[in-house]
């Protein structure tokens, strides 16, 4: 294993680009096997990343992923997908579907709006106001 925070997997993807958090190349471990202890099935490269401990990770970015990640100690646990029809990396089909009110997906598609909204600065063309923060508050555009 590595140091602390290390899953021994590289993390791929991010919001940045459009794509939930994925597994790149998993680390073999001396003797075979990944560095990872699982319920399940194993994790795979090209899984989806949902959740880090029970902190939902769609919608972030590779960055803040990451930070979440070093956030906890060990043994930290991930809930993965296979990437199918409904999830694949691609956030912004995704977001596209429609699901009924209340269901998982529709509850997943709420956490990766409300991750999206944590990067997201809103544009202006107006002047800043006293105490506004430009880049914090707004960006302001001239047009």
């Amino acid at each position: 294993a590595g140091p602390p925070g290390d899953l021994g997997a590289e993390i791929r993807g991010g919001a940045e680009r459009g794509e939930f958090p994925y597994l790149g190349r998993l680390r073999e471990e001396p003797g075979g096997g990944t560095c990872c202890v699982v319920s399940g099935k194993a994790p795979s490269p090209g899984d989806v990343l949902l959740e880090v401990n029970g902190t939902p990770v769609s919608g972030l970015t590779n960055r803040d992923t990451l930070a979440v990640i070093r956030h906890f100690r060990e043994p930290i646990r991930l809930k993965t997908v296979k990437p199918g029809k409904v999830i694949n990396k691609d956030l912004r089909h995704y977001l596209s579907l429609q699901f009924q009110k209340g269901s998982i997906d529709h509850k997943l598609q709420q956490v990766i709006r409300d991750n999206l909204y944590l990067r997201t600065i809103p544009c202006t063309t107006r002047a800043p106001r006293d105490g506004e923060v430009p880049g914090v508050d707004y960006n302001f555009i001239s047009v």
